[in-house]
């Protein structure tokens, strides 16, 4: 693939993630969409540091959100640069085979909660954190973490590294110009409806 059709590939991915985290679902079902784009993404662009560009595409889609909090943009970064630690440190060369989706999801679900508590507790500092103590990061952890962690690693994860295969499968050389032209037109379809 081209540099275009890379960037433009990214562009969806993070556009797709970003429009999933505009409907009101649980935190938990986010996180695990999330895992399932970020896995899609990163097996079509086995590329370090591609999940974190979908995840600041994410951020600034999240933008447009009636209802945007920081900790918004701290949640989607976290999985991302967790998913990517994993991916491309800790299981660089397999991370798609056997049983490693199911631990990079269920992974990149855990360092996220502390990434994302650290990080909203310590440097954007959110009151509502804050004052939540000890005991809101443990509430958070049993009913959120722990549910995204095992949906993720159970079935995002898996189904992404499906997904991208079967996506992989296609032959885009062929249908060069009628797939940029789809990846440009779902991309303002997403950015418009948001």
């Amino acid at each position: 693939m081209r540099r275009v059709e890379l960037f433009l590939l990214l562009l969806v991915i993070g556009s797709l993630w970003g429009f999933i985290e505009m409907l009101p679902l649980s935190v938990f079902a986010l996180c695990a969409f999330g895992v399932f784009f970020l896995v899609v993404g990163r097996r079509i662009i086995d590329i370090p540091g591609t999940s974190i560009l979908i995840g600041l595409i994410v951020c600034f889609y999240k933008t447009y959100s009636a209802h945007f909090f920081v900790c918004q943009w701290a949640g989607v970064m976290a999985i991302a640069v967790s998913f990517d630690f994993f991916a491309s440190i800790v299981l660089k060369e397999s991370w798609y085979k056997r049983f490693n989706p199911i631990l990079i999801g269920t992974l990149s679900n855990v360092l996220a909660m502390v990434l994302f508590v650290v990080t909203v507790t310590f440097i954007f500092t959110e009151p509502n954190w804050i004052a939540g103590g000890y005991e809101r990061v443990l509430r958070y952890a049993l009913r959120t973490a722990l549910p995204a962690a095992l949906i993720s690693g159970l079935l995002s994860a898996p189904i992404g590294v499906f997904a991208a295969r079967k996506i992989k499968e296609i032959n885009f050389l062929q249908q060069r110009t009628a797939v940029l032209s789809f990846y440009m037109v779902v991309v303002a379809l997403l950015w418009i409806v948001a």
